[in-house]
């Protein structure tokens, strides 16, 4: 990313108490609060507030009326309330209007798409992206090159491993029976997943590694790994590496799961 000279406007509020590192850009009306630590070559873009023990990585870029470290429930109803830290790696790219909780962290270069929310204790790790409209609703746990497309739904208590795929509008839950809370569970998703659009994954489901899920389809059981499933309920298909490209000679999800930085919707 282009490093920006240092520049803050004069019409930015920045509280004394926290860090600004070297050649950084801070906009018209943004806010930075108590603690919060801005490295080296990071932009924040107008109308973005940065709260309590917030950390952003170098070189990254904030967008316009981004939210980072959302005060948590506690802050309305405790009077010695602390907003828990949140920490976004270098050289992430947060699109205008994304609101991020406190207590979650993103490895380095992580992205959003515009207007995406990620919930308090949301934990992501490297070359990850986020979508436009998706949402996380917190204690979910990510691991390294997974993608959001937009308008993806992550319930609480979801696990993926690394390189897995959401398409957009495919949805996990964690509640049996809704709205009880007892035992809540998200769906667990090893390593190399792709989920299609409009997938619904139930509770407490494992999707093996390099698992496919066909768009349209409603996980309702585990899926073995390298299995291609489809339906309502997802029944198997396939082995995965039967499934051929309609466009060249070659195995069709191949290319679907390198690592790769992408860019979100």
């Amino acid at each position: 990313m282009k490093k920006q000279n240092h520049s803050i406007s004069k019409h930015a509020s920045i509280s004394p108490n926290a860090s600004i590192g070297k050649n950084v850009s801070i906009s018209d009306f943004v806010v930075i609060k108590d603690g919060a630590r801005i490295a080296d070559g990071v932009t924040i873009e107008c109308g973005a507030i940065v709260y309590e023990n917030a950390s952003i990585g170098e070189n990254t870029f904030i967008g316009a009326q981004c939210i980072i470290g959302e005060r948590l429930i506690g802050y309305l109803r405790d009077d010695d309330y602390s907003n828990p830290p949140v920490s976004i790696g270098a050289d992430s790219i947060i699109r205008s209007g994304t609101i991020i909780y406190a207590a979650c962290s993103f490895g380095e270069k992580f992205q959003t798409g515009h207007k995406a929310v990620i919930r308090e204790e949301s934990h992501f790790g490297k070359n990850c992206s986020f979508g436009t409209l998706s949402q996380s609703d917190g204690q979910i746990k990510v691991g390294d090159n997974c993608r959001f497309h937009n308008n993806v739904f992550i319930a609480t208590f979801t696990t993926c491993e690394n390189d897995v795929h959401f398409y957009p509008m495919a949805c996990t839950t964690d509640s049996l029976h809704p709205p009880c809370q007892v035992g809540r569970e998200g769906p667990y998703l090893e390593s190399g997943v792709i989920v299609g659009a409009r997938v619904l994954l139930l509770p407490r489901v494992r999707v093996g590694r390099g698992a496919v899920i066909a768009g349209g389809s409603v996980v309702s059981h585990s899926v073995e790994p390298n299995m291609v499933v489809a339906g309502v309920p997802a029944k198997p298909i396939k082995r995965r590496d039967e499934v051929r490209c309609h466009l060249e000679d070659r195995p069709a999800y191949d290319v679907a799961i390198e690592s790769v930085a992408c860019n979100p919707a």
